[in-house]
């Protein structure tokens, strides 16, 4: 799910959520089928019945326009998803859903875009660039510009080339485990028609399943589907429903099938994109927790831009929040 954030004093999070959004959808939508985001919007729903009027009153001082953002009441929304919810919130008209899979395999078979596979242990100067080596010292690649993006791996990597020190927020970088659970939709009546979200969510089926999301599990050694985490997913699901699903309440949590992985997050979970100022040439894009993919377009424009002298995407002082430290 791709859905933006709102938040009363309008935040460095939801700002960038918004921004990120809007990014993703004109970089992505003229990929292939499959690839591209699927706007179906997206019922965010209240924590609670007694925030209502709470909620109206922070669209009303934000003054979004209504196509991209309106408060709907339970009935209004249980309409918009096709399934009774438990309560109403605000409906994002330009919500996306996307395929990782298909999006990534579209995404490196653009032109120029060339694959080398290897794990990079480190970095060092070469010259006026840098090389990028394996544990075993062996070169993998060597470039005026490297990029490190691999998520929470670019700590061992900075750390390893001697390049972490300097960076306090980088080193309080950790990686948070978490797995989602496929539900049959025919268990949800055929599953929601557009994203349902809250306390976790619940996204259209695309022929698989119904996604039901997300654990949170710190401290994990291993980031794996098991039968705990799958009770977590299915009751922040039966969270969201209103009504009653026979064949949903049958399913028994350990026998679904699911995926589970792993989030890079940082403290203030915003993430750390820009050159490294004391390794000119050396940039990150690394620590966007649970929000890769509606930061990850806007991010590679942003770097884009000043690699090409060109006009910054983003504001100054989100740039700034987000500059590697």
């Amino acid at each position: 799910a791709l859905t933006p954030v709102v938040a009363r004093d309008d935040n460095a999070r939801a700002r960038l959520s918004r921004a990120g959004s809007l990014r993703a959808l004109a970089r992505w939508q003229s990929l292939s089928e499959g690839a591209a985001p699927l706007v179906c919007g997206t019922v965010q729903l209240e924590r609670d019945e007694g925030r209502s009027a709470a909620l109206a009153g922070t669209l009303e001082t934000l003054a979004f326009p209504e196509h991209w953002v309106r408060q709907v009441n339970r009935d209004e929304a249980s309409a918009l998803a096709g399934l009774p919810l438990a309560r109403g919130g605000v409906y994002f008209g330009q919500g996306m859903l996307l395929r990782p899979d298909r999006l990534i395999e579209s995404l490196l078979a653009t032109d120029g875009v060339t694959l080398l596979p290897g794990k990079v242990a480190r970095v060092g100067r070469a010259g006026t660039g840098w090389s990028v080596r394996n544990a075993a010292g062996a070169e993998l690649a060597r470039a005026d510009i490297v990029i490190l993006a691999n998520a929470f791996g670019a700590r061992a990597v900075l750390a390893d080339s001697g390049l972490l020190d300097p960076l306090p927020r980088l080193a309080q970088m950790h990686a948070l485990a978490g797995e989602v659970t496929l539900v049959p939709a025919q268990a949800l009546r055929g599953g929601p028609r557009c994203i349902v979200g809250g306390e976790g969510y619940l996204l259209p089926d695309v022929g698989a399943g119904c996604v039901a999301g997300s654990t949170y599990v710190h401290g994990a050694t291993e980031a794996r589907i098991g039968g705990e985490g799958q009770r977590v997913t299915l009751d922040k699901a039966a969270g969201l429903l209103g009504g009653s699903f026979p064949d949903f309440d049958s399913l028994e949590p350990g026998s679904l099938p699911g995926w589970a992985g792993w989030r890079a997050v940082l403290p203030g979970r915003l993430p750390a994109v820009g050159e490294l100022p004391q390794a000119p040439g050396l940039w990150l894009a690394v620590g966007y927790a649970s929000r890769g993919l509606s930061w990850s377009a806007l991010m590679g424009d942003l770097i884009a831009a000043r690699l090409a002298g060109e006009p910054s995407p983003l504001e100054t002082d989100l740039a700034q929040l987000i500059s590697p430290r």
